[in-house]
């Protein structure tokens, strides 16, 4: 769970890497407030399952990516390039996700409680898996090479897809890097 005070931190810091992007930021802006972006969760009940989550999760996979990106491939990618696969891989996540509440029993009292969670939206629009579906939403915002279009498409992917996933990552190593920055980053999250 994060304060208000950490999420209004996390705000801050997503928003100054955002104005780093040299684009027109108020039509972002005004996209993440529709969907509340900053009061997402990462997940319905896994890791940041709680408001703000989405927004910790993407400043957490930023650093994770510019650490790896700065050790394996020196100098290839910029912080632009780190930024936009960043603050934009899951960007989807915010429409997929509702607050809701559900009966939990008590085990101290034995009583049922009513207690806030998060689930899966059923109406919502979608453009394909959650990759392709962020990649959507991005577009109609920032620009990206194509390397940074095939980091947010397809670094979730590892089985066995129409996409040869496996030739893309070896000509494209920016998806095998977010990918690895993916799991340091939810790696660190369970640890806080």
């Amino acid at each position: 769970m994060l304060t208000e005070e950490q999420k209004l931190t996390n705000e801050q810091q997503y928003l100054e890497l955002l104005a780093k992007l040299n684009v027109e930021i108020e039509p972002i802006i005004k996209y993440l407030d529709s969907v509340q972006y900053f009061e997402k969760p990462a997940t319905a009940q896994y890791n940041g399952a709680y408001a703000g989550g989405l927004c910790e999760h993407a400043l957490d996979l930023y650093n994770e990516l510019a650490q790896l990106c700065n050790a394996y491939f020196p100098g290839t990618y910029s912080e632009e390039d780190i930024i936009k696969v960043s603050l934009f891989k899951d960007i989807y996540r915010a429409e997929m996700y509702e607050f809701y509440k559900k009966n939990v029993k008590n085990e101290t009292t034995g009583q049922w409680e009513a207690v806030g969670a998060y689930r899966t939206k059923e109406e919502r629009p979608v453009f394909g898996d959650l990759g392709f579906s962020s990649y959507m939403i991005a577009k109609n915002f920032i620009s990206m090479s194509d390397e940074v279009i095939e980091a947010i498409c397809y670094a979730a992917l590892s089985g066995n897809y129409t996409v040869d996933i496996h030739n893309i990552r070896e000509k494209h190593p920016l998806i095998t890097l977010t990918t690895m920055a993916e799991f340091a980053s939810v790696y660190f999250l369970n640890r806080k």
